[in-house]
This record gives structure tokens, sequence and C-alpha cells, in this order.
């Protein structure tokens, strides 16, 4: 975080839709953010997310998730209407994963992710959108 920038303000305004199936990693996450002043909406599965779409501002989501998986997720989001960006977090490389590879998505990052950095991500992500 960028010195003197109020933690508070951090994320202020953002909606963040997250999708992880590991509890603890999702709940982390999702304390953090809204402790940086986002409105988080949650979903333990790319379907379940579907539903979450219409307020978003950015995905972040999991690549290995029960289901479909975050790359399935990626092409739903890509047929709504307005432009969503979407972030994979995973606990696989690219290297080794051949779709999370070839996938569009505006950041690939590799678990364990840094939250603080993470919402830092979000914010650049965010605001070359806004």
């Amino acid at each position: 975080m960028t010195a003197g920038t109020p933690v508070t303000a951090a994320l202020t305004g953002v909606r963040i839709v997250l999708v992880e199936d590991h509890d603890d990693t999702r709940n982390m996450l999702a304390q953090v953010f809204r402790q940086l002043g986002a409105t988080v909406s949650s979903a333990t599965a790319a379907r379940e997310a579907l539903g979450l779409l219409a307020e978003a501002d950015i995905v972040l989501t999991d690549f290995a998730l029960p289901g479909e998986d975050g790359v399935w997720l990626l092409d739903q989001v890509h047929k709504v209407a307005r432009s969503i960006p979407v972030i994979a977090l995973s606990g696989f490389a690219e290297s080794e994963e051949p779709r999370l590879s070839e996938a569009p998505f505006i950041r690939k990052l590799l678990k364990p992710v840094d939250p603080w950095a993470l919402a830092d991500t979000i914010r650049e992500v965010v605001r070359a959108r806004w």
C-alpha cells in the first residue's frame, strides 16, 4: 500500500466476486478486502458465481474448483454484456496446466498470495478500466 493511503479507502467502492472453494482462503481474502473498503460476494463454485456477476467490478477465481473450473467461469464472464476483468488464483504453475496457461485472464497469480499485494493488483486492474 502506498504511504499515506488510508486503509479504509484502499478498495472503497470496488465490488469483488471471490470464487474459492477453500474456506480458510476465501474467508481470509474476503475479510481483508472488506477491511480495505470493498464489497465482497463469495462463491465456492464457478456456477454459483454466475448469479453474482451483475454487480461485479472484478472477479477473482481459483483455477481448480469443484465442477467447472476457473477457465469455464472466465468464458462465462466474457459472455456478459459488459467487460469484467478476471484474475486467476492457482496452486498450479502455468507450465503445469495448459488450460490455465492459454486462458486470457487479466492476471494469473500463483498461490499462496499475499492479500495486500493482491489488493494492490485489484486496484491497478480496476483503475485501468474506470
